[in-house]
């Protein structure tokens, strides 16, 4: 199944993986939410908030904001327009595939 197929159904391989559906659920009901706070919901590495906010990003599903409080540099994390519809996407795609199953 090619990534544009799957998009269609709603299974989109960029959400598929755990921290980034974890990243998206957590945004979807906040206006911003700043790196540390991601990290700590997360409880991952610094490193890995990095690399599946980029992949994020990159697909059109997070917005950056960079800045600083006081002389410390900060990261604020939201999602599109097109990251909103991707997680509702996927996670309808996941309540079928439950339901599929559970009549299985």
């Amino acid at each position: 199944m090619t990534d544009e197929a799957s998009r269609v159904d709603g299974r989109d391989p960029v959400l598929e993986t755990g921290p980034r559906l974890a990243l998206c659920a957590l945004m979807q009901g906040a206006e911003w939410v700043d790196f540390a706070t991601a990290r700590d919901m997360l409880r991952v590495s610094d490193s890995a908030v990095s690399k599946h906010s980029r992949t994020l990003e990159d697909a059109g599903y997070l917005e950056v904001r960079k800045g600083s409080v006081g002389r410390r540099a900060r990261t604020w994390f939201r999602l599109t327009p097109a990251g909103h519809a991707a997680l509702r996407g996927h996670l309808d795609w996941l309540a079928r595939l439950r339901t599929a199953l559970d009549a299985t």
